[in-house]
Parts: C-alpha cells; sequence; structure tokens
C-alpha cells in the first residue's frame, strides 16, 4: 500500500495572489498574524514546518532540508498551488531556495526575511553539535538564551512579551524536534547558485543589527547576483516585529493586482 504524502499543519487566509509564507526555526506560524492581516490581495498560506508549531515531525526518516522541502510540497500540492511567491523567514528561508529549485513549480517571488544561501562552515557546525548537547540535556536552556539574542539588544525590554511569547512557543517543541531541526540546519547544502538563478525575483530583507548573519557578506552577494536588497536599521533578526510598517511596505509589491 502507497504511503500517504506528509501534509504540513497549514493555515489559508484571504484571498488574492498565493503567497506562502514560511517561519524561522523555533517558530510557527503565528509569527506571521500582524503581517498578513495587513497585505490585501493576497492569499496568505500559512505552513508550520515539521515538528514546529501543530506539526509532527516526520518519522520515517531524520530531519533534513529536502525532506522539510517535499513536505512542504506535498501542502502545496494538497491545496492545488503550484503558482505563488514565498516569503521565507530564516529557516524557512532556506526551504524556499530549496523549492526554487523544483522546476515543476511556478514560483514569482521569493522574499528572504532574514535569511541567506549559505552551508554550516565547519565552525558553525561544531556549534550546532555543542547546542544538540545542550537541548539533549534541558532544551530551556538553549531556548532562554537563544531567543531573546534574535533581537536587537537595545530592543529586549521594549519586546520582553513577544520574546516571552517566542520563548513559550519554542518550549512546546519537543527536544527530539528541536534536535532534528538542528540537525537539518547542520546539514543542509550551499544554495547560492540560485541567488545567480532568480536574479531580480529574489528579495532580500536584512536587519542591521542580525547576529545570525553578516551584512556586508549578503549584500555582496545579493549585488552581484542582480537580486533586491533592503537593509533595515537598527533591528536584529526579528523584522517582522522589530520593524512591521518597513517589513510591510518592502512585502506590498506582493499585494498589486496583476494585469
Amino acid at each position: 500500500m502507497k504511503a500517504q504524502p506528509f501534509i504540513l499543519h497549514h493555515k489559508v487566509i484571504g484571498k488574492g495572489h498565493p503567497v506562502v509564507f514560511l517561519h524561522g526555526f523555533l517558530g510557527n506560524i503565528t509569527m506571521w498574524g500582524q503581517i498578513v492581516k495587513k497585505l490585501a490581495n493576497v492569499q496568505a498560506i500559512l505552513i508550520d514546518l515539521p515538528g514546529h508549531g501543530k506539526s509532527p515531525l516526520h518519522h520515517h526518516s531524520s530531519l533534513s532540508l529536502p525532506l522539510i522541502t517535499e513536505a512542504v510540497k506535498n501542502t502545496l500540492n494538497h491545496l492545488q498551488i503550484d503558482r505563488f511567491s514565498i516569503v521565507g523567514h530564516s529557516l524557512g528561508g532556506y526551504v524556499a531556495l530549496h523549492l526554487a529549485e523544483d522546476q515543476g513549480l511556478e514560483i514569482e517571488n521569493i522574499v528572504l526575511l532574514h535569511s541567506h544561501p549559505w552551508a554550516d562552515d565547519d565552525k558553525k557546525k561544531e556549534d550546532r553539535n555543542r547546542t544538540i548537547r545542550i537541548v539533549e540535556y534541558d532544551k530551556s536552556l538553549f531556548i532562554n538564551e537563544a531567543i531573546p539574542k534574535l533581537y536587537y539588544k537595545n530592543h529586549r525590554e521594549k519586546f520582553k512579551i513577544e520574546i516571552q511569547n517566542g520563548i513559550n512557543d519554542a518550549n512546546q517543541m519537543d527536544s527530539s524536534s528541536i534536535v532534528q531541526n538542528l540537525c537539518a540546519l547542520r546539514d543542509r547544502e550551499d544554495k547560492t547558485e540560485v541567488f545567480k538563478h532568480k536574479k531580480d525575483k529574489l528579495h532580500i530583507i536584512q536587519g542591521e543589527f542580525d547576529h545570525l548573519i553578516d551584512t556586508s557578506a549578503i549584500q555582496d552577494i545579493a549585488f552581484q547576483s542582480r537580486n533586491q536588497f533592503y537593509l533595515i536599521k537598527n533591528i536584529g533578526h526579528m523584522g517582522h516585529q522589530e520593524a512591521t510598517e518597513q517589513v510591510l511596505e518592502l512585502l506590498s509589491f506582493l499585494s498589486k493586482k496583476k494585469g
């Protein structure tokens, strides 16, 4: 008997041009609340990635970026959506770059919100392995340190409620889900070629004080590949909360009706 395709938990909001929203590591679809309700003429497809929110892990094999990508594609097939744009935050951006290589999908635009194309180097892989050991010992030790650092240090008091909500959401994940996703992040492939192939269909939104991404390096590759690049001053890794109105303005082109 043929196995049923792995479908992820999802939510569809609004009518218009389909835009797939993919959250970051330790997040879930609720992160998009302030964004999607203000985007007109958009059908927002919000997807919980494996092990996040209400989506379980795929228990038949260890998690990888190709497997996450396949699960997102299965979900879009289930919804009968094959022409769309994508907004991917962090991990969601890595998934978006994998989807961009699928010749069977018609992806109009890709927005990378605090994301990049590079694989982990040796030092970053060792950092992931160390984090895995911490999570296996006590996931809360990792979560309580990691979530506040996603925000620019000068904003952490202002966004203390959002930080606590993020900590609470991440603590809903079981340790194995966090570990499997860390392994997928550690082992992912470099996707810089996608930047060259997508050119001005690829839009990069980066925070000035995002400690997870080298701002000058991502700006350089965007310039070389002729991608659209936008730098938001005085924010960290959480632009959808730290600079909601600016992010909305940068996403407004997705709301434009097609002629």
